[in-house]
């Protein structure tokens, strides 16, 4: 195991964007080096090395790209005093198991839809391994070298009641307050993830339910509802693509899936994206795993313990009225204050 091991595990000795594999190497062998790469990971090699996680912020140059001076785990492991995430009493967090542990020979070849040989594992994959390389790390150390992870303050989300005496019918008023449970839930609910006490776990809670709000977002805002043997709202794959805002993680799909799809269930929604007639599933995302533009729809319906196909439809008058008011700013409005009703 190579002495440069950066803050989640990942070899920096060995690793493809990092200096020390491309020593030595001419400008053609460089470039198919850098082909190899983008064959085996579904990315291109930048042409500047990035001078390793370890690096601190200060020494590393003003228009560098690598290493990500946002990235939660450089920030969460900077903040608790240690070399990286097998030092934490947390380790392993799903932060870094979702950064450790997704470039792996199983996953590659399945991406590739073909093995990969040995040499490709050992200079283009197992760098990636993160998981392994800090549990051997874990492993080594001695009980008193393991610390608490660094902290950061938590409060209630504050949410507005439902609000009373709305101008509707009871049945309507009550299509409203299931939409209003179901936002203020997602709101106050960790959403699958541990920990949410830790720097990094918090923002990748923020993160997650952003994109969870936002995708529910644009299924209220701009889907078009239909009833064939239940009710669903149905969004194309342009309008999708096109009101995802700053919440780039729905562009995968592996996260819509994986983790929108899923977090939404344990809420009563049902969602599922469905190809087009004569379009094969395969060809609806990139081999990058990037959703296309077209090919697809997004469904989602809700059960009827959380209002059915009366709650659809509120949920569409809801975001519909908040686009009226604010505009371009509705979707930061989405927060279950539903006091615009009266409006």
């Amino acid at each position: 195991m190579s002495k440069f091991v950066a803050k989640c595990g990942i070899d920096c000795g060995a690793c493809p964007w990092g200096p020390y594999p491309r020593k030595g190497m001419t400008a053609e062998e460089f470039e198919q080096y850098r082909n190899d790469a983008k064959r085996i990971l579904g990315y291109m090699l930048i042409e500047t090395s990035c001078p390793t996680c370890q690096t601190p912020d200060s020494k590393i140059s003003k228009g560098s790209r690598l290493p990500n001076r946002k990235c939660l785990i450089r920030q969460c492991v900077d903040g608790a005093g240690v070399a990286n995430c097998a030092y934490c009493s947390r380790f392993p967090c799903d932060t870094v198991k979702a950064t450790g542990g997704v470039w792996n020979r199983k996953n590659m070849e399945e991406r590739l839809g073909a093995p990969i040989s040995d040499e490709e594992y050992h200079v283009f994959v197992e760098p990636f391994e993160g998981i392994s390389r800090l549990e051997a790390i874990r492993a080594s150390l001695k009980p008193e070298e393991v610390v608490e992870p660094a902290k950061v303050q938590t409060s209630d989300t504050r949410i507005a009641d439902f609000p009373g005496n709305l101008p509707f019918s009871k049945g309507e008023t009550a299509s409203f307050k299931a939409v209003h449970r179901l936002v203020s839930a997602i709101m106050r609910s960790p959403l699958g993830l541990r920990d949410t006490d830790t720097f990094a776990q918090r923002h990748s809670l923020e993160d997650r339910r952003a994109n969870v709000l936002r995708f529910l977002w644009i299924l209220g805002r701009y889907g078009e509802f239909e009833k064939e043997n239940s009710a669903y709202i149905v969004v194309d794959a342009g309008t999708f693509e096109a009101n995802r805002g700053s919440e780039k993680k729905l562009a995968i799909w592996t996260f819509v899936k994986d983790t929108v799809f899923k977090v939404l269930s344990e809420f009563g929604v049902r969602c599922e994206r469905v190809a087009l007639k004569g379009v094969k599933e395969e060809d609806l995302a990139t081999g990058t795993g990037y959703l296309r533009g077209k090919g697809w729809v997004m469904k989602m319906s809700f059960e009827e313990k959380n209002g059915g196909a009366a709650a659809l439809r509120a949920l569409q008058a809801y975001t519909r009225r908040l686009d009226e008011k604010y505009g371009e700013k509705a979707f930061r409005h989405f927060d279950a204050d539903m006091h615009i009703l009266f409006e």
